[in-house]
């Protein structure tokens, strides 16, 4: 990191801290321009990091094991069981997963040691990525991974029980479209559970849009926030349950 970076860096958090110093001594006008102020020097801090990790993004180096790795590990590991406990809830425990945006493969890695039974596949756009991930795949292809677009799925209609996707949302190109091939390859029933960083992904003002320009019915796709903490509260979850076809009569 340059020290000019690092120094433009510094001064966007920075902002975010004197803005939200600004929030307890103002009226409340200026206390709506202090947030706004945080909020934006926070997603402009957040966004020049993530920038920076894309570009030393490598699962083999010491920078991402020493850092990265444990840094993620408890969102892959909240993802796994948010997803192993609705599979039980739901009693598929050979359910067919799909992990969208997968990268080296450390949430599939994390989904297929709990759910032993399930059919699990990894995606994701950047062929070093799937090569990768590849190392962890098991004999019979109860856990592969394969090249792919987020926004058109190389699946067939209904084909998975459960998408899962982490930190992935704000990079698609188009979030709608995505959401619609989510939509198609997911069964009856089927569940769809989207991580991303707070800051920078849909706003839930924006939700609507999207929801109906993906084909969903109004409120078929939901923002939550997660609990469980300060780390917990850095992120966003998007929900999508796709109904079940009531049983014909007897």
């Amino acid at each position: 990191m340059s020290r000019w970076t690092a120094r433009l860096f510094a001064a966007a958090l920075g902002s975010a801290v004197v803005a939200g110093g600004v929030l307890a001594l103002s009226t409340e006008p200026r206390r709506q321009a202090a947030r706004f102020a945080a909020r934006r020097s926070a997603r402009w801090a957040a966004l020049w990091l993530d920038d920076r990790v894309e570009g030393f993004f490598e699962p083999n180096s010491p920078l991402y094991a020493r850092i990265f790795a444990p840094a993620l590990s408890p969102l892959y590991n909240r993802a796994a069981d948010d997803v192993a406990g609705e599979l039980a809830s739901r009693g598929r425990g050979q359910a067919a997963i799909l992990d969208l945006g997968c990268g080296p493969g450390d949430l599939a890695v994390r989904l297929a040691s709990r759910l032993q039974a399930a059919r699990i596949v990894g995606l994701d756009l950047s062929p070093t990525m799937i090569d990768l991930a590849k190392r962890h795949e098991t004999p019979g292809g109860g856990l592969r991974f394969v090249v792919g677009d987020a926004a058109s799925l190389p699946f067939e209609a209904d084909s998975f029980d459960v998408v899962v996707s982490t930190l992935s949302l704000h990079h698609w190109a188009e979030p709608a479209a995505s959401f619609a091939e989510i939509r198609r390859v997911l069964r009856p029933g089927g569940l769809a559970l989207v991580y991303d960083l707070r800051l920078l992904t849909i706003e839930s003002t924006a939700l609507p849009a999207v929801t109906r320009k993906a084909g969903l019915e109004p409120g078929e796709l939901r923002r939550e926030r997660l609990v469980g903490g300060p780390a917990a509260s850095l992120f966003a979850r998007f929900r999508l349950e796709v109904p079940e076809i009531p049983a014909e009569p007897a």
